[in-house]
Order: structure tokens, then C-alpha cells, then sequence
């Protein structure tokens, strides 16, 4: 069976909050930081260690996808990564920019837990807010436009991969998840894209379908254990969510 290797982007824009309410999140996140290309690179460590050299790699149109897939790109000895727009992960600040200015406390409360230094029952309270509004948007059209344009990139990558055997796609958990959704009927895009980890790998399977399309399923989702490495005080700095 061929497969599709779904890896998200290492850690981004970690000062992307202090321009949330101005409108300028989005440029502000898409760019790695000196954690996210260690992640970036750990990832490729491993993926080499499970693909074939020269294994072909695609990747989204956004910086922080572009960097992640060099480095994987790198350590498999491929060719130039190839770029794919619908890979692109939604504008996460375009959504909340509006709920940030309505919020102003959640902005600081955000920054605070990213610090970690917010307990953690008001960390919990802040997402359940945060969740609230991106689950809004999806109940419009821009989300199904979203899924349509992904399911695209989906089917062509995996046509790649029945050729050239296994294939890496470096996206976002966006993306990420509406694939496994395609996977899981009746499974929560949102659910699943809480889970999905910077630098986590997502395999799906490919095989030909009788009616000549692709037919997918998952084999694994959020793989992480490349990440699980303890520091000196025992905790697991490669593991984020940013």
C-alpha cells in the first residue's frame, strides 16, 4: 500500500498574539521559530529513517510550510519540494482578529498561558472561548470552500504516491485534519485539529479504487514519539502546539 506522509509545520510566530487585535496576526505567526526548525529538522531525522531517499515532498504556500519542507526535504535527499496552494491553512486571523478586539482579556489570557502563567482552569476556560469561535466559522461557506479546495491537493497527492510509491505533504493541522476527516465519516474537524501536534506526522494509506479514483485510509494520526525527548527538568520541549 502507498502512502501519504502528513507532517504540520514546526513551532511559529510566537510574538503572533501582540498583533492580534490590529489585523496582523497572520503575518506576524507564519514564520518559524529556533524551536520550530529544530522540530522541523527532527522530523526529517525521522522520516528518513521510514521513506525512501528522493521520496517527492509538497508542501503549502505559506513561509512556515515552505521552511518545514526544506529541512525534511534535506534530510531525504529529495528534489526540490514542490508547491501545492491547496495546502494552505485557513487565516486563523482573519476569524479571530474581530474576537480578539470583542475580547481584549482573552488576549492577555492567551499570552499568559503560552507563558505558561495562567492556572490551568483559566487556560481551559480561554480555548473553550477561542473553539466557540472557530466552530462558528465553520457552519459557514467559506469552510466547505476550504475542505473542496484541500480534498484537491488530497486526491493529487495521492495519486502521486500511488506512483512514486510514499509521498510527504508539510501543511498545517487545518488541512491536516480535514484529510483525516475525509478518512473518518462523521469525525470533528475541530476535535481533530486541537490534537495535532508541530512537527507530528499523519499517514495515510493509498490504494487504486475501482472507479479509478484513490481510495484513502488512516493508518496513524499524530505521531509524535520523535518529539518525546526530555530536558534536564523532565519536561518534552519539542512537544507544541504553536
Amino acid at each position: 500500500m502507498s502512502a501519504i506522509y502528513l507532517v504540520r509545520h514546526g513551532q511559529a510566530g510566537q510574538n503572533a498574539l501582540d498583533n492580534a487585535s490590529d489585523g496582523g496576526f497572520e503575518e506576524a505567526y507564519d514564520r518559524l521559530s529556533d524551536l520550530g526548525r529544530h522540530q522541523a529538522e527532527t522530523v526529517g531525522r525521522a522520516l528518513a529513517r521510514r521513506v525512501p531517499a528522493h521520496t517527492p515532498v509538497i508542501h503549502g504556500p505559506l513561509v512556515r510550510q515552505r521552511d518545514t519542507a526544506a529541512a525534511v526535504a534535506a534530510a531525504l535527499d529529495s528534489v526540490t519540494p514542490t508547491v501545492d496552494d491547496a495546502w494552505k491553512e485557513i487565516r486563523f486571523g482573519d476569524i479571530l482578529t474581530p474576537w480578539f478586539r470583542e475580547n481584549p482579556g482573552h488576549t492577555e489570557a492567551l499570552k499568559r498561558a503560552k507563558a505558561g502563567k495562567l492556572p490551568r482552569a483559566q487556560v481551559d476556560e480561554v480555548n473553550r472561548a477561542l473553539t466557540d469561535a472557530i466552530d462558528e466559522w465553520t457552519t459557514g461557506p467559506e469552510f466547505g470552500d476550504f475542505r473542496q479546495t484541500v480534498r484537491t491537493g488530497l486526491f493529487a497527492a495521492a495519486d502521486l504516491a500511488l506512483d512514486a510509491d510514499s509521498v510527504v505533504v508539510v501543511s498545517s493541522g487545518g488541512p491536516i485534519a480535514a484529510c483525516v476527516a475525509e478518512t473518518l465519516p462523521g469525525a470533528s474537524w475541530s476535535d481533530l485539529i486541537s490534537t495535532v501536534l508541530n512537527a507530528s506526522v499523519t499517514v495515510l494509506g493509498v490504494k487504486p479504487g475501482v472507479d479509478g479514483a484513490p481510495r484513502l485510509s488512516l493508518r496513524s494520526l499524530n505521531e509524535h514519539a520523535h518529539l518525546d525527548g526530555l530536558d534536564a527538568e523532565g519536561r518534552h520541549p519539542l512537544r507544541t502546539f504553536g
